[in-house]
């Protein structure tokens, strides 16, 4: 599955969820396709209510475009005044949380799945990504399994996340460096 909520049953012959899991993805998938799609926008709390009923934590006062992803809400979580942007794939096969003021740019990426290449079954390896306070996620970046980002941190655009990412800093590349310290200026 890349970026759709739409239910991959099998793969190599196996099942790779429960049962529940399939009939929950499918429930969200036909909520996904027809609610979130004909939610008003100006209505901003609509979304996430309807995130809400599928078992996420998230707050009212976030704001999700139409054409984000999200493929399991129940384990996902947003603070306050976050914004996911037009086009973001939330792959959440494992827990996302995302801090409050906290915006995801258009076309970025949020992968917490992947398989174990290792192993010629390809188990199915759920990890968590965790999203800080006050950060910036720019377009089409790429968040890989298992990272951190830290509060205030920027991720550069079509930057791809392979590890941890410090508090107040930037990052931009394939792989992702560190190029400066982020400091806020004052207000005038």
């Amino acid at each position: 599955m890349t970026g759709s909520p739409a239910i991959h049953v099998f793969s190599r012959g196996r099942k790779w969820y429960s049962t529940s899991e399939y009939i929950s993805r499918f429930l969200w998938y036909m909520a996904w396709c027809s609610i979130w799609q004909l939610s008003w926008t100006k209505i901003c709390c609509l979304r996430p209510l309807l995130l809400r009923i599928f078992g996420a934590k998230v707050a009212l006062r976030s704001q999700f475009f139409r054409s984000s992803k999200i493929t399991l809400p129940k384990l996902l979580t947003v603070g306050e005044d976050a914004s996911i942007g037009p086009s973001v794939v939330i792959y959440n096969l494992g827990r996302v949380s995302i801090g409050e003021r906290t915006v995801i740019s258009q076309d970025a990426y949020l992968c917490a799945g992947t398989h174990d290449f290792t192993d010629p079954r390809l188990p199915l390896i759920r990890s968590t990504i965790s999203i800080g306070n006050d950060v910036w996620i720019c377009a089409g970046a790429f968040i890989c399994p298992g990272v951190s980002i830290g509060d205030g941190a920027v991720v550069g655009a079509r930057a791809v996340v392979t590890r941890d990412v410090e508090p107040w800093t930037v990052v931009v590349g394939n792989p992702a460096r560190f190029i400066k310290k982020r400091v806020l200026r004052e207000k005038a």
